[in-house]
């Protein structure tokens, strides 16, 4: 019998990683609303689904700690690309460069001005996006557990 190699039952490098991918992915969706002149919430479904498939991998063991950190580094994405998005608003209105105001602007003012341009089709998508990271860590990891489960055993 040949010693069995013990996981970690907390993967900081995996959680590190889905929380590159939120805060990125919530980067590339602020630009591409930026550019596109609209919220694009429809946006956080696949980015939810993207950081639930790196936490399967990669996160914690316990599925209900990898859906609950899914769920919050998508919710953390959104409200990233939603505090950029609304930066980028302010700056254009002032006619200031973004670096200039994402140091200035506040929680306050960008929660403000992102809350009054939300309708219900995007607090349903940013809702939805954290619903389906949460589904994407759980159920990839429960089907992962029942293949290796299914494997031939050792004796």
């Amino acid at each position: 019998m040949g010693a069995e190699r013990r996981l970690p039952t907390l993967n900081l490098f995996g959680l590190a990683t889905a929380l590159m991918v939120a805060l990125a992915g919530g980067a590339v969706w602020a630009l591409a609303a930026l550019w596109r002149q609209d919220e694009l919430s429809f946006l956080a479904l696949p980015l939810g689904l993207f950081i639930g498939r790196v936490l399967a991998g990669n996160g914690p063991r316990s599925t209900a700690l990898a859906a609950l950190c899914a769920a919050t580094f998508a919710l953390l994405a959104s409200g990233y690309a939603l505090w950029m998005i609304a930066s980028g608003r302010v700056a254009m209105l002032l006619g200031m460069r973004l670096s200039d105001i994402l140091g200035n602007i506040g929680f306050e003012l960008a929660g403000a001005i992102a809350w009054a341009r939300l309708d219900v089709f995007d607090i349903t998508s940013v809702a939805a996006g954290s619903i389906a990271a949460a589904l994407a860590a759980a159920l990839r990891r429960g089907s992962r557990r029942a293949v290796q489960s299914t494997g031939p055993a050792n004796s």
